[in-house]
């Protein structure tokens, strides 16, 4: 009689850790995104408009485009400033950026 209960404790424990396995395999087992970039060169959403040699050329142009309403990052990379907005405010931020030159 104990063995009997020592077995169906056993499967009974087999089956439980199985199904939790299974769902954590379900829930956490298949990632399917994007390796991150660890270069530092990907910027996710932002588009870059410019890219200036100063800080303080960046800060007029960034004050330019947030005085359009247009949000902007600064972003310092390679020894460059980087204008970088959303794609859908790229093409208005390159207008006028290009009526500054």
């Amino acid at each position: 009689m104990d063995g009997v209960t020592a077995l169906t404790t056993f499967l009974l424990m087999v089956i439980v850790f199985g199904l939790l396995g299974l769902v954590l395999f379900w829930a956490f087992g298949i990632d399917r995104r994007a390796v991150p970039d660890y270069t530092g060169d990907d910027f996710g959403l932002l588009t870059e408009v410019s890219a200036v040699p100063t800080p303080e050329a960046a800060d007029v142009l960034a004050r330019r485009l947030r005085a359009a309403r247009i949000k902007v990052t600064v972003v310092r990379r390679d020894g460059l400033h980087r204008l970088m907005v959303f794609p859908a405010d790229a093409p208005d931020a390159k207008l006028l950026l290009r009526s500054v030159t």
